[in-house]
């Protein structure tokens, strides 16, 4: 399926391999939604705070990484997550990993907009942190989505969905 995907791209559309965490309300700096980009400052971007939508291409969800690895406003397309993102906060840890190392590392938001226990949001997190996933940058509009939220904003569940 993978490969199919991958397969599916346009011209402009570009393969990475990453790393890829994510962040939530309490471990984001300061803990909240608050991006580093929100189009109401003028940027390319989307929304005003990190959100979960449903993935789709028309829905995206924020991503952080370093602005020079990835520049701000540009969708993405996490294939084991079968999900669009688009780059609007900044990562302090990909920032490092980049500059130091030229290391690929995305941080991807896991909603919702307001504070969940933190040991449910955590142990989300480091249920779909990997490494060596594939992205595409740029990538086509019409690639397969899998709407399940990555955590219920409600009960703090993960629900996020892994494909191999």
């Amino acid at each position: 399926v993978i490969f199919m995907i991958l397969c599916a791209v346009n011209e402009s559309a570009q393969n990475e391999t990453v790393y890829h965490t994510s962040y939530g309300w309490d471990d984001n700096s300061p803990p909240s939604a608050q991006i580093a980009y929100p189009k109401s400052a003028g940027y390319p971007t989307i929304h005003n705070e990190a959100y979960e939508g449903t993935g789709e291409y028309s829905d995206p969800i924020t991503f952080a990484t370093d602005k020079e690895e990835i520049p701000i406003g540009t969708f993405v397309y996490v294939t084991d997550l079968r999900k669009y993102f688009v780059m609007e906060d900044d990562c302090g840890q990909c920032d490092t990993d980049w500059k130091d190392h030229k290391k690929w590392h995305i941080d991807l938001w896991m909603g919702p907009d307001h504070s969940l226990p933190s040991s449910k949001l955590y142990a989300c997190e480091d249920y779909i942190t990997k490494n060596g996933v594939a992205i595409i940058i740029d990538p086509p509009k019409d690639l397969v989505v899998d709407t399940t939220p990555l955590i219920n904003p409600n009960t703090g569940n993960c629900t996020a969905v892994i494909y191999k």
